[in-house]
């Protein structure tokens, strides 16, 4: 498949050279913007990055172009003290700087201000975003709490996605397929109407199998509205979109299949200077397939339902004000109010409701010409659990000429999701003299009686510029407290004969007591030698340790105890990537990713009441790399490129897995390499 591929893009290029296409010499690309990069996700304002009250990276437009990567995941995996696991075939998790273990649930995820977190599970479908990687203008991603801005889940990360306008293109392409199944398909028309301009974009993806031939473990369809209304003095959007994922998700006990499921949503938003406002539904309608045959050692207690099936909906208002109540001081305030339901006939009770309150002011002092005072805090109240109060402070000096140095502190948190509190399942079937199996499933996993996750960080930074702002440097330290961590609580009784005795037995969610204090660091460089060339390198080291025995739970079964390391985390994480953007219209780049080993707690044969054992999860190196090549004639243009993820083909995992007693391989996907070759272009 891929020579006649790569030999049908050559003969498109040709072709339009020879029609009198010029080769693109990259003309459009301005250094002086490449060189200055304003952000907005840190403090709901326009800022220099050097001003930032947070750790922030921006992945711009220019890397998002010029990559070996196919997704939004592959892109946060090159950032510093950012953790990536791909889990499942549809479902990845994302971390930062530690205790980011496989469920991936401590970060907030918003998409042209909407926010994407799953409510039932407590997750975000990274392999399921509405819009595809090739309309993202940018992302900004907060390495570190940020509660005091967006309230819930916004624990330890926070991503913000902005997609691009159609300005000079009224229509866009991108076509690509690769090795393993890998297709995606995308289709992009803008048309202005006066003050209004509507852009349609939709497509499909599939993935396969990194080992098995023919096996197709994931397939997407998407289709978006976006309709912009540009007034004098405001802007006006309408959002809607439609997703239809299928594949396997992972969930806190077992891998998940979703069939059948539809994922919506619809934003009214309008702006001016000073206010934002936006009104917004989202909703998921699945029938879920639990792979989880219930096993205590080698006796089989019975089986899950043939499906359970579920709809989340949440209604979301919000309104923003900004103000400057004096010289040098600038003031944002605002509130949101969030309703979400889950209804499942497969769940008991079938119908739970939650509502989410929020208010935070953020505060900026300009005390001096070089000194920034930021002072933020949030009050949020969720019917689940208690009042949270999340503040942060904030400041920057800059100490010299193009020299800034950030003193912050905060507090954030992670309410716990319909899944933790809320799901007690029906429908399981028990063997002979096993037949409660069924009414402790339905009285289990879910305790209305959690508290939030909580993360406490102290961090100090630094961000210089050199030679004329070509060459920035930017380094971190952190210290992050984490208390009251969520997971599961298994203590299974057993009777006279060892068997297990269902009645006397807990099975349920829990706030642990994981108390694990956090240590770490980063250092990044970036280099613009010219507006075509640019070089990136960024290593983070760190350590997690326990300030108590870990009671309960998954922990006990490793024999961790207070000042042991936590297990699961990577201490070193390196990258570097550059890209070189020739005149003739070429681009070539290559990407190195390294992370040390370490190990990864598991149920020992991948069933619910195994006993948790540890996993070595070796150290790994990827190299991968793309060519491209461009050509522009008029107001159009069109690119055909190859894409090499991990060209070495060393296989690795990033969760690892386990045999089960049925004989089924789970746990973290086998990842090889992948040649991925595609064609893009506008008009």
């Amino acid at each position: 498949m891929r020579l006649p591929a790569i030999s049908f893009i050559l003969a498109v290029l040709v072709a339009v050279a020879s029609a009198g296409g010029e080769i693109d010499d990259f003309a459009e690309l301005d250094l002086e913007e490449l060189l200055n990069i304003n952000v907005y996700t840190a403090a709901k304002h326009e800022q220099d990055i050097a001003e930032s009250p947070s750790a922030i990276s921006v992945i711009t437009r220019d890397q998002i172009e010029n990559t070996h990567c196919t997704d939004v995941i592959c892109l946060l995996r090159q950032l510093p003290e950012v953790d990536i696991m791909y889990v499942r075939p549809l479902y990845a998790a994302v971390g930062a700087r530690a205790l980011s273990d496989a469920l991936g649930d401590k970060a907030l995820v918003l998409v042209d201000g909407l926010e994407i977190n799953d409510e039932v599970m407590g997750i975000v479908y990274w392999q399921s975003l509405p819009v595809h990687l090739d309309e993202v203008e940018r992302i900004e991603v907060i390495r570190g709490p940020g509660s005091a801005l967006y309230g819930a889940n916004a624990h330890s990360l926070v991503v913000s996605i902005t997609t691009r306008s159609l300005e000079n293109h009224t229509a866009e392409m991108f076509l690509g397929g690769g090795e393993h199944d890998r297709s995606s398909i995308h289709l992009r028309v803008g048309h202005q109407l006066g003050k209004f301009r509507l852009v349609l974009s939709g497509g499909a993806e599939t993935g396969g199998h990194w080992r098995i031939r023919d096996y197709r473990e994931r397939e997407l369809g998407r289709l978006r509205l976006h309709v912009e209304h540009r007034g004098e003095s405001s802007t006006s959007t309408l959002l809607a979109g439609l997703i239809k994922p299928e594949g396997g998700l992972y969930s806190a006990l077992a891998p998940v299949w979703v069939k059948n499921v539809f994922m919506g949503h619809m934003l009214l938003g309008h702006r001016t200077e000073a206010i934002r406002a936006q009104l917004s539904y989202n909703f998921i309608d699945v029938d879920t397939v639990w792979d989880i045959p219930i096993y205590y050692g080698d006796v089989k207690l019975g089986e899950p339902p043939e499906k359970i099936s579920g709809l989340m909906s949440s209604l979301d208002a919000y309104f923003q004000f900004t103000w400057i109540p004096f010289e040098n001081n600038l003031l944002i305030t605002g509130c949101n109010y969030r309703w979400i339901a889950f209804l499942s006939e497969d769940n008991d009770p079938d119908a739970v409701h939650q509502h989410r309150v929020g208010l935070f002011i953020h505060d900026e002092q300009r005390l001096r010409e070089d000194l920034v005072l930021t002072l933020g805090v949030r009050f949020d109240y969720n019917s689940i659990t208690p009042y949270t109060f999340s503040p942060r402070l904030a400041l920057v000096w800059r100490a010299g000429e193009g020299q800034y140095l950030r003193l912050a502190a905060g507090q954030a948190f992670r309410k716990p999701s319909f899944f933790n509190t809320s799901m007690h399942m029906t429908g399981f079937i028990g063997e002979p003299g096993f037949k409660t199996l069924g009414e402790f499933f339905r009285q289990s996993i879910g305790n209305e009686s959690l508290k939030n996750e909580s993360i406490t960080t102290v961090e100090a930074g630094y961000r210089g510029y050199f030679l004329d702002k070509h060459l920035s440097v930017e380094a971190a330290a952190f210290y992050n407290r984490y208390r009251n961590t969520i997971s599961i609580f298994i203590e299974m009784a057993k009777d006279e004969f060892g068997l297990p005795n269902l009645a006397d037995s807990i099975f349920r969610f829990e706030n642990t007591g994981r108390e694990v204090d956090s240590l770490g660091g980063s250092v990044s460089l970036n280099y613009q030698a010219t507006r075509a060339l640019r070089l990136n390198a960024n290593y983070t080291i760190r350590r997690s340790w326990y300030i108590s025995d870990p009671p309960g739970g998954a922990i006990e079964g490793l024999g961790q105890r207070k000042g042991d390391r936590v297990s699961w985390e990577a201490a070193h994480l390196f990258n570097f990537w550059f890209h070189y953007l020739f005149e003739r219209g070429l681009r070539v780049g290559m990407s190195l990713h390294a992370r040390s080993a370490a190990d990864f707690p598991r149920q020992e044969h991948g069933g619910l009441f195994d006993e948790m054992v540890s996993i070595p999860r070796k150290a790994i190196c990827l190299m991968s790399g793309f060519v491209s090549w461009q050509v522009v004639w008029g107001g159009s243009r069109i690119e055909a490129g190859v894409r090499v993820y991990n060209a070495l083909n060393d296989g690795f995992r990033d969760n690892s897995a386990v045999t089960r007693v049925d004989g089924k391989e789970i746990g973290g996907e086998l990842i090889g390499r992948m040649i991925f070759v595609f064609l893009r272009g506008a008009i």
